[in-house]
């Protein structure tokens, strides 16, 4: 498994790939939710995972949301390679990176029902720090870490 950094419009060039693996990842996955608001995004930067093929088998996705915060968007791992430490290895790439970068701060949004990302998130250091019934009557919850200084 090789994992690499895009940022900028080189993420966006991968927007489609990016679509796919949601939609091989997820149930109901609209790719124009990704693609159409990939476009919109500011400082976009993907972690990827691709196995030895090149086949992209997992990625982590965020973009800046003011100077100091960093806001994780959008994970998918493919069903094939899961429960194999890929998702946390992501993450934790994307949290050295984000520090690096200068970010103090790494927020995210989950569904309340999507337990299996929430006790990920809480076991990397996330805090809970909201909850709300969204525009769909689906309940979210928002997590918060302060990153290491680098």
């Amino acid at each position: 498994m090789t994992i690499t950094i895009l940022q900028g419009d080189s993420v966006r060039a991968i927007g489609q790939e990016l679509a796919k693996l949601c939609a091989e990842s997820f149930d109901r996955f609209d790719p124009a939710y990704l693609t159409g608001r990939l476009a919109h995004i500011c400082d976009p930067c993907a972690v990827l995972a691709r196995d030895g093929g090149g086949a992209l088998t997992g990625f982590k996705l965020g973009y800046r949301r003011g100077s100091n915060l960093f806001y994780s968007w959008l994970g998918a791992v493919h069903p094939s390679a899961r429960r194999q430490g890929l998702a946390s290895a992501l993450m934790a790439r994307q949290h050295e990176w984000a520090s690096t970068a200068g970010y103090l701060d790494v927020e995210t949004r989950t569904r309340a029902l999507n337990t299996a990302m929430i006790m990920l998130n809480l076991r990397a250091g996330f805090v809970i720090t909201g909850f709300e019934v969204d525009r769909n009557a689906i309940g979210v919850v928002t997590q918060r870490k302060r990153l290491p200084s680098s």
